[in-house]
């Protein structure tokens, strides 16, 4: 089930309907998750591969494809048929290849290395109408329509942060990978395509049974559902319209031989709101090229990669490097059987219909059954452990949360004498729990300095804060007990330990039930 996001995420995925499913396809494309409409960013750059320009013939992608074209013909009345459809739908035909836009380029070039025909590029117009949030009525996901079973095997993750079917690189190798595969069962391009459509084995045993009767066994002699029957032919009328449109009536505009993304590993987990500001591109461009985070964190790990414009990779690289606010705002939270949304929305800080929306919480959904929610981030719960937080404080004013991870005394701040009085003026977008965050500051501690009975506030209040220097208001434990999910570096934050001394204090690799020593004395 697709997630649906807040505003300032769910602004990315709001769009006008996808293109309606061609005749005799089993994916429906208005379901579920429509594509958002071409970016002001998008805009920009398709200016310079793709509208309204004279692009040399020698630079034109199409000229590309066309030269790599390999498939042999099928003599089939489909094939008319669907040539037909298309050439008479001309308008439908260039919306799918603008969609295509930010994506061909990096497909072509995949399916050059691998030396297949150029055809598969165009594979994702008819699976997709080149759309990676596609999600089809048999549960398949991305540009390429994976199933759940078909991308673990090769490779696509999901996770609760991540759905590897979205991701457009990874799938795309995926389903390369796939292609070469069944190709290999049956050494004919033909086949391959109908075994992606119905699956290997089904073919198998299709050509199995013509080759035991005597019969032929090509992709045209096969007995064959309907959808598979017409699969090929689709695909190969697209391939004939595209390598000699003038010859359909049809107008294909140029697209520059040039790619339009690249790749690179953030090392760090963020909010996709902030990788966008750090590569000065919208949030829904950044989703665009990265619809393989559904929900709107990134969360980072070796394999995974982050999609920008070749012209903002550096603008984000150097914008990381000097940015110094927390890079998270939401950290995952898993409930406790029986605790109301409409608590934890207060307790967090939040409107109860953001809680909702950021979780695909039904509106009819009032107790929480134990899964894994995002709330605003808290202080020292690193997004990588995934721990479970305990029930919430009985103190509905207090925003103070046990860890549960284990039963040391937990030192809390108070704030020190000394510290500065300042005023806050609430922008749009403010929440008392961000602002307090921002400051270092509890919620209790905020709603205190301003006489706060309730989580309310209206832009343009002024609100005083201090910028916390912290003292302990109890003495840090000097040894902790490991628990499942703990890392050095996590520990160091939680107990404000420089992570170099605790590696040199604990000469051993972790281990749930350890006893690490969090401090020289300790040892």
């Amino acid at each position: 089930m697709l997630l649906r996001l807040p505003a300032l995420i769910l602004s990315a995925f709001l769009a006008t309907p996808l293109l309606a499913a061609d005749p005799n396809t089993r994916f429906d494309y208005t379901l579920n998750q429509p594509t958002a409409p071409i970016s002001a960013d998008t805009q920009r750059v398709m200016q310079a591969l793709f509208n309204n320009q004279v692009i040399p013939a020698e630079t034109d992608i199409w000229v590309r494809v066309r030269k790599g074209f390999a498939i042999p013909d099928i003599d089939s009345p489909l094939v008319t048929k669907w040539e037909n459809y298309y050439a008479s739908r001309p308008d439908y035909l260039n919306r799918i290849i603008s969609r295509s836009t930010p994506y061909l380029h990096f497909v072509v070039e995949e399916v050059e290395k691998r030396g297949m025909p150029m055809e598969m590029a165009l594979l994702p117009m008819i699976e997709s109408a080149y759309n990676p949030k596609a999600l089809s009525s048999a549960q398949a996901a991305g540009m390429w329509q994976f199933i759940p079973a078909t991308g673990k095997r090769y490779g696509l993750e999901r996770t609760w942060w991540y759905d590897g079917r979205r991701d457009v690189v990874a799938a795309t190798g995926a389903a390369l990978s796939y292609l070469q595969e069944i190709h290999g069962l049956f050494d004919d391009w033909q086949l391959a395509l109908a075994s992606y459509n119905w699956g290997e084995n089904a073919v198998r045993r299709a050509v199995d049974r013509n080759q035991a009767a005597g019969l032929s066994a090509g992709y045209s002699d096969l007995r064959m559902p309907d959808e598979t029957r017409n699969y090929v032919p689709k695909l190969l009328a697209i391939r004939n319209i595209i390598a000699d449109p003038a010859a359909y009536g049809v107008e294909l505009k140029p697209m520059a031989n040039q790619a339009y993304f690249t790749t690179l590993q953030p090392g760090k987990h963020m909010d996709v709101s902030i990788a966008a500001q750090l590569a000065e591109i919208s949030v829904d461009e950044l989703l665009r090229l990265n619809p393989g985070f559904i929900r709107p964190v990134i969360a980072h790990k070796d394999d995974r990669q982050l999609v920008l414009p070749i012209a903002n990779k550096a603008i984000f690289e150097r914008n990381l490097a000097q940015y110094t606010e927390p890079l998270l705002n939401w950290q995952p939270y898993v409930t406790k059987t029986g605790e109301r949304f409409e608590d934890l929305a207060t307790t967090f800080g939040i409107a109860a219909a953001e809680l909702r929306d950021m979780n695909d919480i039904a509106s009819k959904e009032n107790m929480a059954r134990g899964q894994t929610i995002l709330v605003p981030r808290l202080a020292g719960l690193d997004i990588s452990e995934r721990q479970t937080l305990a029930a919430l404080h009985k103190n509905r004013e207090s925003d103070a949360i046990d860890t549960g991870a284990n039963d040391q005394p937990k030192a809390q701040p108070v704030l020190a004498k000394n510290s500065k009085t300042t005023e806050h003026k609430v922008a749009k977008g403010d929440t008392l729990f961000n602002i307090a965050n921002r400051y270092g500051l509890s919620l209790a501690q905020l709603k205190s300095l301003n006489g706060q009975k309730t989580n309310h506030i209206a832009i343009g209040d002024a609100l005083l804060v201090q910028r916390q220097q912290t003292t302990l208001a109890a003495k840090s434990p000097s040894k902790y007990v490991a628990q499942r999910g703990d890392t050095y570096s996590s520990i160091a934050r939680k107990f404000d330990v420089e992570l170099a001394d605790l590696k040199k204090w604990n000469r051993q690799n972790l281990v749930p039930g350890m006893k690490v020593v969090l401090s020289q004395a300790s040892r």
